[in-house]
């Protein structure tokens, strides 16, 4: 759920492409918090998962599975990103800011554009394990799709900054964290009050056939 709430930020963050990544670090007041913000957020994320995982493997399935395999690795690619941007960038501009022009050594650099593509593995990730929780009646219906499809948005939609719908998609995705975290946390507190095997909460009541 915090993760979602750290995610919401993002809704103010400056379009990179109108001039370079130096530019938009140093006229950004929020740049360093926001950024901050998703290192903690993508942590979150992380551990959520694996907790997510380990306790529901059985009812994610191979959707399950494979987008578990997916958002890992993306997310830490995206964490050490978020870090760079939020206590690296910032410095680093501020004395060579044409180090950071799209055609400069950093951005055009083959590391940094395979890097910044197999962060994307981590909305992939989460789009699968959304439609997974979605079979599984884990969560709401309307939780599990939201973060599915919020994750499709933001990747589509925020990542090229596109106007209007981009900050609409950062709602969505955030949203769609915020649900599913405080759903799985009320199933839990269900499961804790009253253990009996096989019972289940009211979002699983139709349990959907896992893949």
């Amino acid at each position: 759920m915090v993760a979602g709430v750290l995610i919401i930020p993002v809704v103010g963050h400056p379009d990179i492409f109108e001039a370079t990544l130096a530019h938009a670090a140093l006229g950004t007041g929020l740049w360093v918090p926001m950024h901050a913000g998703l290192v903690v957020a993508v942590i979150l994320s992380l551990v959520g998962l694996l907790g997510l995982y380990a306790g529901h493997a059985d009812r994610l399935g191979r959707v399950g599975a494979v987008g578990f395999a997916l958002a890992v690795p993306g997310l830490v690619l995206a964490a050490c990103a978020f870090y760079w941007e939020a206590f690296l960038l910032p410095v680093i501009a501020r004395h060579a800011p044409g180090t950071f022009a799209w055609n400069g050594p950093v951005v055009g650099s083959w590391a940094v554009v395979a890097s910044g593509s197999l962060a994307a593995l981590w909305f992939i990730g989460l789009a699968l394990l959304g439609l997974a929780l979605w079979r599984s009646g884990l969560v709401p219906a309307g939780a599990a799709l939201t973060l599915a499809v919020g994750a499709v948005a933001f990747a589509l939609l925020a990542g090229p900054f596109v106007p209007v719908l981009g900050p609409l998609s950062v709602v969505a995705f955030a949203a769609g964290h915020v649900w599913v975290g405080a759903a799985l946390r009320a199933g839990a507190a269900r499961q804790a009050a009253d253990p009996r095997p096989g019972r289940r909460g009211p979002s699983d009541e139709v349990p959907r056939q896992p893949g």
